[in-house]
């Protein structure tokens, strides 16, 4: 059996580079605290404060948040953005209330929805010709804001797994004037207030309650993030109630010293993010020379997303050639592209050698004319039958997928990462589905929810 510790220990001497998260890309030239870890790593002890009850020196740390990002008050994430939409949503929601999502959301969101037994209705973002998912818009809410009634909240993500950004400005000002407040999955936008070149903040564009996980984006450890309550939607001490149930009784100190140190060192030293938006020009420059393999636009800058699109390699070749050629880890594969994250930690031989593998591979392959099943205009519509609470409660069987069609699922299916279901409990499964699962496995990518060619629907 293989030592956890020693699997580890062994990532500082391969070769590999990560365009993958953690933020911290395991660079500790900029921050001490992570070579320290075993010496700090406390409980809850006299002096050192209480994540659920701050008054001393977490409650210091929470009011620099507030300066830092402009907030009513901002809360510290050990349980990363997981815990944080968990504890938005049940802040805002009652059992069995409606609740405006945006379909693309990340599993968390659905998991509180099945929490609190929630109905859901949906929004779907357009797709672009990359087969990737563009922002919310305004006028998508404003169309449904007509025709649904008794919404207590609206829950979408911005940015994207893949850098696009929704117009919470207008969002924020239509949900408004309904009386229905916004939480933003802002999971991959932490880096944004730390320079101008980034959109800016749900935080500060009208939103009421705003999540960011630090670890994908910043210096920070894994598991560590932040909740910004930016309006009066609810009490603080109401949020923090919510916060105490989704977040463990035994918060890891290592975590919170994480944050502080994150926090701190980013805000004062900005001239780190201005050599990164340098570099990162520079390179983005380079890359939109590739003849086959193109640079996707993203609205942030710092997610480098490649698509093969009509090409003779998929994402998921295009993802295992750089991993076992060239020792680059990217961050994720879908059908027709991969994304690399990038962050202030990022090093100059790690972007030269990301550019140098794609050139080299680019200059391979050709390009094919194949129509794509999948590259649609719009995001594909499931039928819900049944709310997801009410859809864990039937009875289910395993069935092969492929004698799925117009069954009802009983489980979530994603590719993960990113975690965006496929298809939700109490959906009908059409063939849509079913193809999409097809290629998915005929590419050996990860599909969560489908074990040995089987699914879980429920038994009717």
């Amino acid at each position: 059996m293989t030592s956890i510790y020693n699997k580890l220990k062994q990532l500082q001497y391969k070769e590999d580079y990560p365009f993958h998260m953690p933020g911290h890309k395991r660079n500790l030239k900029i921050d001490p605290l992570l070579d320290a870890i075993s010496k700090i790593d406390i409980t809850e002890i006299t002096g050192f404060d209480d994540l659920h009850h701050p008054e001393e020196m977490i409650r210091e740390l929470m009011d620099d948040l507030k300066q830092i990002y402009g907030t009513k008050e901002s809360y510290l994430l050990v349980n990363s953005s997981t815990a944080g939409n968990l504890a938005a949503i049940a802040a805002l929601c009652n059992i069995g209330d409606k609740i405006l999502v945006a379909r693309n959301c990340h599993k968390s969101v659905y998991h509180a929805i099945e929490l609190l037994g929630l109905d859901p209705i949906y929004i779907y973002p357009e797709i672009d010709e990359y087969g990737i998912c563009k922002g919310i818009t305004k006028e998508q809410i404003e169309n449904i804001i007509t025709k649904e009634t008794s919404i207590k909240a609206m829950v979408l993500v911005s940015p994207t797994y893949e850098g696009r950004v929704s117009d919470i400005e207008g969002i924020s000002d239509v949900l408004h004037r309904n009386n229905i407040p916004l939480i933003v999955d802002e999971a991959h936008g932490a880096h944004f207030i730390y320079h101008e070149t980034f959109p800016e903040s749900a935080a500060n564009s009208g939103a009421d309650i705003v999540i960011q996980s630090l670890h994908k984006t910043l210096p920070a450890f894994t598991q560590t993030g932040l909740l910004h309550l930016c309006t009066d939607c609810v009490t603080r001490e109401m949020m923090q109630k919510k916060l105490s149930i989704f977040q463990s009784s035994s918060p890891s100190y290592v975590l919170i010293a994480s944050i502080e140190q994150c926090i701190h060192i980013c805000n004062e030293n900005r001239g780190y993010f201005q050599q990164y938006y340098e570099k990162l020009w520079i390179l983005r420059e380079k890359l939109e020379e590739l003849k086959y393999i193109k640079l996707v636009p993203t609205d942030d800058i710092g997610k480098l997303v490649f698509s093969v699109k009509d090409t003779t390699i998929s994402g998921e070749e295009l993802f295992e050639i750089l991993r076992d050629n060239y020792h680059l880890e990217m961050e994720m594969s879908e059908l027709y592209y991969v994304i690399a994250m990038t962050s202030v930690c990022d090093t100059q031989e790690g972007y030269d050698r990301l550019y140098q593998a794609l050139k080299e591979i680019d200059s391979e392959i050709t390009k094919k004319n194949t129509e794509y099943l999948f590259l649609e205009n719009d995001f594909h519509q499931n039928k819900k039958m049944l709310k997801p609470e009410e859809a864990a409660t039937k009875d289910r069987i395993q069935i092969d997928y492929d004698d799925a069609k117009d069954e009802i699922a009983a489980e979530f299916i994603f590719l993960y990462p990113p975690g965006i279901p496929l298809v939700v409990p109490g959906e009908v499964i059409d063939k849509y589905v079913i193809d999409k699962i097809r290629q998915y496995e005929q590419y050996n990518m990860k599909v969560i929810g489908l074990n040995d060619h089987k699914i879980y629907i429920i038994n009717r």
